[in-house]
């Protein structure tokens, strides 16, 4: 968290805010918040850097700047982005990138475990090797059951773990995955590998047409509040959600009948209904 769904969202209220705003001052609360290059060579770069648009790759987030540059930012557990008056300063704000028409650019992550870089356009270090080592969007072009059937195909493990995997399935979390596993009624402790072709197709549009529907809610903010748009509105999509979170509670899908479990793998919860995901 934040997932494909929230940085989407993030992008899209944040790029007319942005565009043709220049820095003139970069703030590094935290040292540690910066990924690449140093906080002294982020500061020195970045002043007068112009905003040309934003972009996104999974979970990252790639600001586009003048000069071939890229300021890219990994929100991890519980960043997010936000503008901000010139006289405002957000609690846990650990980078602020002051803008030439009085505002800022905060970057708040309570938790410190986000990363900020500052790259040449395309030629990334080797501290964001993850980001480019990613796998298809299934948003995007080029997923499709034939796809997922290849990442899948002789995997022992669990189909869960695998949609965790962002080489495979970029931009997934444990949210989505959950839906998605129920949309297409498999359990997710299945074995990747031991889905039909049938199975492999329902969830690779399953997959697609939950992360739309993320996107189409602006993201998907829980109780701890770990997940917020800018200007700190909450998301939407949690009124939606058929199976995360819900432990105990009975299925949503009409005549199931079933309730609600949750099963430990690995470090993180899965939640699923055992009478419509076999």
């Amino acid at each position: 968290m934040p997932e494909l769904p929230e940085v989407e969202t993030i992008r899209r209220e944040l790029a007319p805010e942005l565009k043709g705003r220049r820095v003139t001052v970069a703030r590094i609360r935290r040292r540690d918040i910066v990924g690449h290059p140093t906080p002294r060579a982020l500061r020195e770069r970045l002043k007068g850097a112009a905003f040309r648009g934003l972009g996104r790759k999974g979970k990252y987030l790639i600001a586009r700047l003048d000069r071939g540059r890229e300021l890219v930012f990994h929100m991890r557990l519980s960043g997010h982005l936000e503008v901000v008056g010139q006289d405002e300063r957000p609690r846990f704000e650990r980078a602020r990138f002051e803008l030439d028409d009085g505002r800022a650019l905060s970057f708040v992550e309570p938790r410190v475990l986000g990363k900020v870089y500052l790259v040449e356009a395309g030629c990334y270090p080797p501290a964001l090797r993850g980001m480019q080592a990613m796998g298809c969007e299934p948003v995007g072009d080029g997923f499709d059951r034939a796809y997922l059937a290849d990442k899948l195909s002789g995997r022992k493990a669990s189909v869960k773990s695998l949609l965790l995997d962002q080489r495979v399935c970029c931009g997934v979390g444990n949210i989505y995955s959950d839906e998605a596993l129920f949309r297409a009624r498999i359990r997710p402790t299945r074995p990747a590998g031991g889905l039909s072709s049938a199975e492999v197709g329902r969830l690779a549009r399953s997959l697609r047409s939950v992360l739309a529907d993320g996107i189409r809610w602006c993201g998907t903010t829980l109780s701890d509040g770990r997940y917020l748009r800018p200007g700190t509105q909450s998301g939407g999509f949690q009124r939606h959600l058929k199976v995360f979170g819900r432990k105990g509670e009975k299925c949503r899908r009409r005549g199931c009948g079933g309730t609600v479990e949750r099963v430990k793998m690995g470090n993180r919860n899965s939640y699923y209904c055992p009478r419509c995901q076999r």
